[in-house]
């Protein structure tokens, strides 16, 4: 009997840029899982009801995804790969709709706004939507007058839809960076990433002396954020340092950090693409 697919879950609608990052990490044979939410997605992964996982983490334009991040510090679920995609909007609507006659265009907040630009120019409204998929399909099966979508080509080819326009966004350096939650994904890594996430006493030096647990060893420390806690003004650290944690390096600098913190935890080593 043949193996059954591996089931990935994404959060949004089939044509979602995270089906896109999913096949793109996982390949094109996984079971790709749509759920509603990004929590729905960690808690799938974390009951064992998918095989992994994969969430957007950051936006080159729009900066964190602050719930993926909570979400991380949240569930003991562990980062396992990391892809940058390139995302490329698309201007999608009914075939026969000129794109003379759009005069409104549906589409998630973050792709409006990426797009803002251009909707200015061509006089188009925006309208939000829950995702970029759902705003193709709600196009394609309802066809409001004058509505185009904001989506991927992947929805255009899904949903039966026109490309009036393609690479709409203003900025061509419009990137999402997606993590892959649970197993790593078998593939070819470029390079190599440790995430933590930690804690400190509120006094000088306090930050300082943990970033330099990986300056001294002439580690990089690629990003580094806050996230509030429950308790006002008191903050969690996220950090992303170049390396392994299998690197003697990394390995000598976490548990230096870990000395400074009041508490350190590993999110994930994992691979990059």
């Amino acid at each position: 009997m043949p193996e059954s697919p591996r089931r990935i879950a994404f959060q949004g609608e089939p044509g979602a840029y995270g089906e896109e990052a999913l096949r793109a990490l996982h390949g094109a044979d996984v079971d790709a899982v749509p759920c509603l939410t990004f929590r729905a997605v960690f808690e799938a992964v974390a009951e064992g009801r998918v095989h992994g996982g994969v969430v957007p983490v950051e936006s080159s334009l729009g900066g964190p995804v602050a719930e993926t991040v909570d979400l991380l510090l949240e569930h003991d679920v562990p980062a396992s790969g990391e892809l940058s995609l390139r995302i490329r909007h698309c201007l999608l609507a009914p075939p026969g709709l000129a794109l003379d006659d759009v005069q409104q265009a549906l589409s998630h907040p973050q792709a409006l706004a990426q797009c803002a630009g251009y909707l200015r120019r061509r006089g188009i409204t925006p309208l939000p939507e829950a995702n970029t998929a759902i705003a193709a399909r709600k196009v394609a099966e309802e066809r409001p007058p004058h509505t185009a979508a904001i989506a991927s080509r992947m929805s255009a080819d899904l949903y039966g839809l026109a490309v009036l326009e393609e690479g709409v966004e203003d900025s061509p350096d419009n990137f999402t960076r997606f993590i892959a939650l649970g197993p790593a994904p078998e593939r070819t890594w470029t390079r190599r990433k440790t995430a933590l996430a930690f804690t400190v006493e509120n006094g000088p030096g306090a930050l300082f002396r943990v970033m330099s647990a990986f300056s001294s060893r002439g580690l990089n420390v690629a990003r580094l954020e806050s996230r509030p806690q429950r308790r006002a003004w008191e903050y969690v650290w996220c950090l992303d340092v170049d390396g392994a944690l299998e690197d003697p390096r990394v390995r000598e600098a976490v548990a230096a950090a870990q000395a400074a913190c009041v508490t350190l935890r590993v999110l994930g080593s994992y691979g990059v693409v």
